[in-house]
């Protein structure tokens, strides 16, 4: 064997401290650049699912769902129909699909989509809304705060995500009487009693009369009052083309 004079040079070779250097700064960029490549990737992916998952929000799906079977879920979230059309009437706001909803989707709600399929194995095709009239876009076809649903069976409905403000207190008294025809019946009696009671007697009575028969005058003013405001709640409903919000909760129409 011929001894190789200049092995054991390379073997006990000096340390060069500005090559160790280099050589520490070219792994510790290799490391990062591998991390930011993975980081990129994980990224990448994410970004895609949501444009997924936005694309089903936002087209149009007139499929007929199918039952789920939710494996991890929140009971508290889970609403039937017969519920959120009771909360609607009362509330006087739409229950339509996401596709209709004219607003942007919070990052929040893409993030608990995909969180709620993750956890469930399932991917949600159909998406449902609750919020005011407003803030959908309703068609004509006329011949404040949402809450994002996924329709987990055909009666059945799932709260995904909540934003936005709440609800002002009065909102319910206020569209109490548009709920039904009973409600708009009611308001008008209690309107036409309030308006008899305050309007003066000289308002209704021009002479002197028994004052036994004062109580028949008003009695006359408040079947007069109440036959006016009947019927121009009528022809508003008609001019307008308003319906009771018992009809209108789940409408896709603007009236």
């Amino acid at each position: 064997m011929i001894w190789d004079k200049k092995l054991p040079d390379m073997i006990f070779k000096g340390i060069n401290i500005r090559d160790e250097l280099l050589r520490k700064r070219q792994l510790q960029h290799g490391a990062v650049h591998s991390l930011l490549s993975d980081v990129k990737n994980i990224l990448k992916h994410s970004e895609e699912k949501d444009k997924q998952v936005l694309a089903r929000l936002t087209t149009p799906n007139y499929t007929k769902p199918l039952p789920v079977s939710l494996r991890n879920y929140d009971p508290q979230r889970l609403f039937s129909k017969e519920e959120i059309h009771e909360i609607c009437s009362r509330y006087r706001l739409r229950f339509l699909d996401s596709s209709y909803f004219k607003n942007e989707f919070p990052y929040d709600a893409l993030a608990e989509i995909n969180r709620f399929e993750k956890e469930n194995g399932l991917t949600v095709e159909k998406f449902k809304m609750i919020a005011p009239p407003h803030l959908f876009k309703l068609e004509d076809r006329c011949k404040k705060d949402p809450l994002l649903f996924a329709q987990v069976g055909e009666n059945s409905f799932y709260l995904l995500h909540q934003w936005g403000h709440d609800l002002a207190w009065y909102r319910e008294w206020l569209v109490w009487p548009l709920k039904n025809i009973y409600t708009t019946a009611y308001a008008l009696f209690a309107l036409s009693f309030i308006i008899t009671l305050i309007t003066p007697l000289s308002w209704i009575i021009r002479n002197e009369t028994n004052p036994e028969q004062i109580l028949y005058y008003r009695i006359a003013y408040f079947a007069h009052t109440l036959i006016f405001l009947f019927g121009f709640t009528l022809f508003l409903g008609m001019t307008f083309r308003k319906n009771f919000s018992e009809q209108e909760w789940d409408n896709e129409c603007f009236n």
